[in-house]
């Protein structure tokens, strides 16, 4: 049925684009100069000469080429610029498809024809590209996330990540200010469309002057240029909405900007599951700070905030209640001086419920569990960061950066564990307060055009206080930890871990030539760390028994020390760009547990190659290579017991060595203006040498983990790859992403192999009509297989979907989007079917600020999702339950 819905529905598109399309005529030709070189980027628009409004444009490529659609039997005035030339015009009769090639001349004046191309769709300057975005849009976008999508060569992701032609966007600025540290989730969802007038690509970003010529940046940021009616006052929107089942919404977004100023607050309180900031995006959130010895190839692995957390996908789980106050500031009172921060305050309350079938990896049966679980979250998180920098002249670069970073996080779990012949009642409590405080100072001082240097520092404080209680009325861990009670057993450990990071660096860069550089670099990583924990029963009627064994009870002190030296060169050879360089390391680090020190001294030399040709301005190929060391913290070297979950012990490894690694990329990108086809692909190999794995013990059905260094190599390879072509009616993409793995271990003293292999395909078909209703229609595939020396599974996903956006009766407009999930284990099992409706009518009068909404959402009232993973230790496929149909009324009002 699905598969039928599916081809009526690309027919019939195919009828509608064609249909439209017989009503069009092509104009082709080439822009060269007086000696017939390409002009590539010219501007080539059609002009209706009755409303003197652009009818159509098209950009020249690298090969001077371009492409106009045009209305059949029509007059258009044919205008063509390009910056340091003169404009040239022509009259044309669109009658049938027809060509014009084009010549420009030099101009004496290029000031007019700069004031010229600043009003065109697309014009570039040096290494920014402009998008004027009311030739691409249709003016009923609601955000900006909307006005991106309809930008040629721009993706925005359902979690607000923005790719520009197939490279990720990594800072958003708004009048060249940062958006919340320059977040581009925060940025799409939140900022309305109709207070944007252009978007500006700048490429080979880097904020800072002094390195602009001399930095190897391919970073990509966004600019917001901002209607001139939305300067130098508020704007934004309000909404709020109620529905059944006291269901509700408050959601203002507030912003002022002004040459100095700019106030951005961003509210949210309601619990439909719409989350503006996710737990995931707590921990994704760094302030923009980086540690600087990764620069140099090396690294501490740091262990993360979320260990042992429940963290959901795609917000659907039972129930949300979300609640988030936002704000951004920046504020400059003269050219040399700029102030900015932000804080957000966010809370979430979630209610997570699972059934899961787990296959343990071992050899000697009771390998297979059924869990049904049910989890409440709640998580209160903070953060904070204040910015300044000082930049007194164009030779120097002055910043300091503080950030705060503080939450409390609790799971608080209910289970049952059934492995057929044992069933287990569970309750656990886990609990975090993880928090931070990082400060970053560099400075940048170009003394002439050949000679730079720059000093930077970064301090970085940790605290990390979990804690975990365990109810079990199964005796847990028989043989590891010696109970005393009775059935309910209870457990309860607590564990503090303290970090001091400071890194400096100290950078010279030498330019010989235009085409030659040369960078000296010193620097340092010092980072210590504090480990205490302790473990202890508690009984039914209150009273506790610690465990006073040393087994029991980590007291750890960690400190390593990398002082590292680097040499680079970059070198460019026409189109090719070569950037070789290398780094000497010496290490030295010690970890002491009680009256034991365990000392570890040792050097490395560490390669490093990039190289890029730069085909065109929008066509590239880029090879990166590195040998990279990192080393484990202090949780992995801890030798007491700590519990991981009802059933998992972990145990350190005093002895573990750092793991090093062969990292290799190679990445393609193509974007054409002629035809706005967007290429790219990308391949990844990574193989590690005394990889940090895992020797897992199965102690009856308990787990205990221990970190070894892994004599085999580990190795892992992805690729993806990315077509998409937009015509003038609609637009097709293509995309395929495949990660391969394998990895290997130790299960009960043997050695162990997994292999993973996830394999995802995309293919979708989207109408792009001004008026007309557009239409999206697409099929998503996903296998993912694992497997290991005595077990393998394999699921499949197919998953259909469709996307409706229709104006009628002038001030209404209809949404709608589904999707189809069929799930199913090939190896037998595990078979599920469910599928997603949302839709949503909206009603806003023409240059009215209120706006009414009938929304509703998961219509067809899906009660479950499934999704599956893969660990050392087993193999799992899970069934999360979701929020029931609802519906609700929402009021907006624009400011």
């Amino acid at each position: 049925m699905n598969r039928i819905l599916i081809v009526s529905l690309i027919l019939g598109l195919g009828c509608l684009c064609q249909s439209a399309r017989a009503q069009q005529v092509t104009l082709i030709g080439r822009v060269s100069d007086s000696i017939n070189n390409p002009l590539e980027l010219s501007n080539v628009i059609a002009i209706n000469p009755n409303t003197n409004a652009i009818a159509s444009y098209g950009i020249s490529d690298a090969e001077g080429r371009y492409k106009l659609h045009l209305k059949k039997d029509s007059l258009y005035l044919l205008r063509a610029s390009y910056l340091g030339y003169q404009s040239w015009e022509k009259s044309i009769r669109a009658e049938k498809d027809l060509s014009q090639n084009i010549v420009l001349k030099p101009s004496p004046d290029q000031l007019d024809e700069v004031e010229l191309i600043q009003e065109l769709p697309v014009s570039i300057s040096g290494d920014t590209i402009t998008y004027k975005t009311d030739a691409f849009t249709s003016g009923k976008e609601r955000k900006l996330e909307q006005v991106l999508e309809q930008l040629p060569g721009f993706e925005v992701d359902d979690e607000g990540q923005i790719k520009v032609q197939g490279k990720d966007v990594s800072k958003l600025l708004v009048e060249g200010k940062e958006f919340f540290d320059g977040d581009t989730k925060m940025a799409t969802k939140n900022i309305p469309a109709n207070a944007v007038d252009k978007v500006q690509v700048l490429r080979d970003y880097n904020e800072i002057g002094p390195l602009s010529g001399v930095s190897d940046s391919d970073d990509i940021a966004l600019n917001i240029k901002l209607k001139e009616g939305k300067k130098n006052l508020w704007f934004g929107d309000i909404s709020g909405g109620l529905g059944p089942d006291d269901r509700y919404l408050a959601h203002p977004n507030v912003f002022y900007y002004s040459p100095k100023t700019s106030v951005n607050f961003i509210g949210d309180l309601n619990n439909i599951g719409e989350q503006s900031f996710t737990l995931q995006d707590y921990f994704r959130f760094n302030g923009g700070l980086a540690s600087l010895g990764q620069r140099s190839g090396s690294s501490i692995n740091l262990s993360g905030d979320d260990i042992g957390l429940s963290l959901i996908q795609n917000n659907r789980a039972e129930n949300i209640i979300s609640r988030l106050a936002a704000l951004n500031f920046s504020y400059k009172p003269n050219n040399k001086i700029n102030f900015g921060g932000f804080g957000i305050l966010s809370a979430t309350d979630t209610d997570i419920s699972s059934r899961s079938d787990r296959t343990y990896i071992r050899e000697d049966g009771n390998n297979e569990e059924r869990l049904i679980s049910n989890t409440l979250q709640e998580n209160t998180s903070m953060l904070l960061k204040l910015s300044a920098t000082f930049t007194p002249n164009s030779k120097w670069y002055v910043n300091y950066d503080g950030f705060v970073k503080g939450s409390r996080i609790t799971d608080d779990n209910r289970s049952n564990s059934d492995f057929g012949t044992v069933s287990n009642d569970i309750v656990s409590i886990s609990s975090r307060d993880p928090f931070s405080v990082e400060q970053t100072f560099s400075a940048y001082y170009a003394k002439d055009d050949d000679n730079v240097f720059s000093l930077e520092s970064n301090y970085l404080y940790k605290e990390q206080r979990p804690e975990y209680n365990l109810l079990s009325t199964a005796a847990p861990f028989i043989g590891s930890i010696p109970l005393q009670g009775t059935s309910p057993f209870g457990l309860f450990q607590e564990e503090t871990v303290q970090t001091n990071k400071l890194d400096l660096e100290f950078n010279y860069y030498r330019v010989l030539n235009k085409t030659n550089h040369i960078s000296f670099t010193m620097g340092t990583a010092v980072n210590g760390q504090r480990l205490r924990s302790g473990l202890e029963e508690y009984f039914q009627d209150g009273s506790s028994l610690p465990y006073l064994d040393n087994s029991f009870n980590n007291l750890s002190n960690f400190n390593f020390l990398d002082t590292y030296f680097g040499l680079g060169y970059r070198i460019k050879l026409g189109k090719l760009t070569l950037s070789p360089g290398i780094s000497f390391h010496i290490y030295d680090t010690e970890n002491q547990q009680r009256d034991e020190v365990f000392e570890l001294d040792k050097t490395l030399l560490l390669p490093r190659l990039r190289a890029k040709y730069q085909f065109n301005s929008s066509q590239s190929l880029q090879f990166n290579y590195a040998l990279q060391a990192e080393f484990a913290d202090i949780q992995s070297f801890s030798p007491a017991l700590q519990l991981m979950g009802y059933n998992s012990l972990f145990e350190g490894n005093t002895n573990l060595r750092n793991a090093w690694y062969h990292s290799f990329a190679l990445n393609y990108f193509n974007f054409s203006m002629f035809n706005f086809t967007n290429i790219n692909a990308g391949l990844n190999y990574q193989k590690r040498y005394d990889a940090v794995g895992n020797a897992i013990s199965f102690q009856g059905l308990d787990v205990l983990s221990t970190p070894i260094n892994i004599s085999l190599p580990n190795e892992t390879f992805s690729g993806y790859g990315q077509y998409e072509r937009k015509f003038p009616l609609w637009k097709a993409s293509l995309r395929a992403t495949l990660a391969y793995g394998k990895n290997n271990n130790q299960i009960d003293g043997l050695a162990d192999f997994n292999r993973s292999f996830t394999q995802n395909y995309r293919l979708s078909l989207e109408t792009r009509f001004k008026e007309a209703p557009n239409v999206e229609i697409g099929y998503e595939k996903i296998w993912n297989d694992y497997s290991s020396n005595s077990i393998a599974n394999n699921f499949v996903t197919n998953r259909p979907f469709a996307n409706i956006e229709a104006y009628f009766l002038k001030n209404f407009s209809f949404t709608a989007d589904y999707q189809y999930n069929n799930y199913k284990n090939r190896d037998g099992g595990t078979r599920s079917n469910y599928d997603f409706l949302n839709a949503a009518l909206y009603y806003q009068k023409e240059d009215s600020p209120w706006e009414f909404i009938l929304s509703g959402l998961n219509l067809l009232n899906t009660t479950s999702i499934r999704q599956d993973s893969f660990s050392d230790n087993l193999i799992g496929t899970y069934e999360y339950f979701v929020q029931p149909r609802y519906f609700m009324f929402t009021i907006k009002y624009d400011l």
